[in-house]
């Protein structure tokens, strides 16, 4: 047996360019991170059958109780006239029922739309993950060699961190689609103050929700970029890209603390109307 001949094939296979999907690093992750960092899905939110039928149980559900809370209200109104107790003005209590039927019944078009601009904003952000990997690895594919021997534990750690991001946004798109269906309800939580707590900290969680993709794909984007124009191969590449992967992924940590914030005066739809007459006043 010729040992000499053996050891030559195992070296050109192991210096061979790697040729599985995508780069010798990302390999057939690559297209799934390309695919849930930057983007969500319509098939598996708003265009999606079951997201649209469980939204409408909830919208049935909230619409139900919505008339109960009409017709208790009513029946205070008309007990209070008699009485000459204090209830709600008849001229405050009918715009409150009109604009909150109306934002349930358009909740699946507002959070429908948020979702779009989230993608669009996305969408304008330019990553391209090949040539950034590529660049990471002196302008080629990571061989058989390398990846076996040289960058095992580095590929590994980097691998486990790419894996954490898709899971963060498969965990974003669990809880968003959660937060859609559940708006007529919360929704309907804003009709009165008692409960419209409730309403106000659905209301700052869909947004953050809804927008931390683009703040994270945002981060990662400058990451990369900034990687790439500082020209670091090798080691420190490697080395860079996972502390930059391990920020990015801490970034749905930080924005979570929004949401649990109070905000002091908050009387639920009736301050998003203020709120949106307010910017309109100041756009105009």
């Amino acid at each position: 047996m010729n040992y000499q001949l053996l050891f030559q094939a195992i070296q050109v296979i192991l210096n061979s360019p790697n040729q599985g999907v995508g780069t010798g690093v990302l390999g057939p992750l690559q297209p799934i991170v390309v695919k849930y960092m930057s983007n969500t899905p319509m098939e598996l939110t708003v265009t999606n059958q079951v997201i649209i039928e469980t939204w409408g149980l909830m919208l049935s559900i909230a619409n139900a109780f919505f008339l109960l809370l009409i017709l208790i209200g009513t029946i205070q109104i008309m007990i209070s006239n008699s009485t000459g107790s204090l209830t709600l003005p008849l001229s405050q209590f009918v715009p409150k029922i009109i604009v909150t039927a109306l934002m349930m019944n358009l909740s699946f078009f507002f959070g429908q739309d948020l979702l779009i601009v989230n993608n669009l904003l996305c969408g304008t952000i330019n990553a391209n993950l090949a040539n950034f990997f590529n660049t990471v690895n002196n302008g080629a594919k990571i061989t058989q060699g390398q990846g076996l021997w040289l960058y095992l534990g580095l590929i590994t750690l980097l691998n486990i961190t790419l894996i954490r991001l898709i899971f963060q946004a498969f965990e974003r798109l669990v809880l968003w689609n959660l937060l859609f269906v559940l708006a007529p309800i919360a929704i309907l939580f804003s009709f009165l103050p008692q409960t419209s707590s409730v309403f106000s900290y659905w209301g700052r969680l869909f947004i953050i929700v809804t927008f931390t993709q683009f703040v994270q794909f945002l981060s990662f984007t400058l990451g990369l970029t900034l990687l790439a124009s500082a020209g670091q191969t090798g080691l420190n590449g490697f080395l860079l890209a996972i502390a930059m992967l391990l920020f990015v992924a801490k970034i749905p940590d930080f924005l979570a603390r929004f949401p649990s914030t109070s905000i002091q005066g908050t009387q639920g739809i009736d301050q998003v109307m203020r709120a949106v007459v307010i910017g309109a006043r100041l756009l105009l």
